[in-house]
């Protein structure tokens, strides 16, 4: 009878570990993947005005990257589809981005938030080759009012060695947060 008690506690024991973890990352991936900012504003600067009805093309640069991209607004749907070229500063330090995540902000003509929509992630982008371009496409609803839009980003590029530097291991952190209460 004592073998089924510990079996069971030990069960029971694993249980909560897996609810726990699952609870946990649920909320990580929540909070850090997709955050909420609505009713904040897009940076004046960073305020890329959105043109009437329509396929556009576009060129956007900061001192990280470089954004290709062209836009059909109908109504209220969005699709939007591009190339992100990494800048030559970070081409000629570092070998790999390690991770990169690209997102697109909506706001209204005052430049306040109305929604995010997240654009593209991806991971060990290699920087020594040819094909070191991320591309993008997607399509969504966008509120009625939308006017204006701004792309918001973060990465880290390292040189793909080990030890923390010492054996080319070094790394740095870009981002743009064009964003303001």
């Amino acid at each position: 009878m004592k073998k089924y008690r510990t079996i069971s506690g030990f069960r029971s024991m694993m249980l909560m570990v897996l609810l726990a973890t699952t609870f946990a990352t649920w909320g990580c991936a929540t909070t850090l993947l997709t955050p909420n900012y609505s009713g904040l504003n897009i940076k004046p600067g960073f305020q890329i005005p959105m043109a009437s009805e329509g396929t556009h093309s576009a060129f956007y640069q900061s001192d990280d990257l470089a954004i290709h991209y062209q836009y059909t607004k109908s109504g209220d749907s969005l699709t939007i589809a591009g190339t992100v070229s990494f800048s030559s500063g970070t081409m000629m330090n570092f070998n790999y981005v390690d991770y990169f995540n690209l997102a697109l902000l909506i706001a209204d003509a005052d430049g306040k938030i109305l929604s995010n929509h997240p654009l593209v992630s991806a991971s060990w982008v290699n920087l020594t080759t040819s094909n070191r371009q991320v591309r993008f496409s997607r399509s969504f609803n966008i509120s009625p009012g939308a006017a204006l839009m701004a792309f918001t980003y973060t990465g880290q590029a390292s040189e793909g060695g080990s030890d923390g530097g010492e054996n080319g291991g070094g790394n740095t952190q870009f981002w743009e947060y064009p964003i303001v209460k």
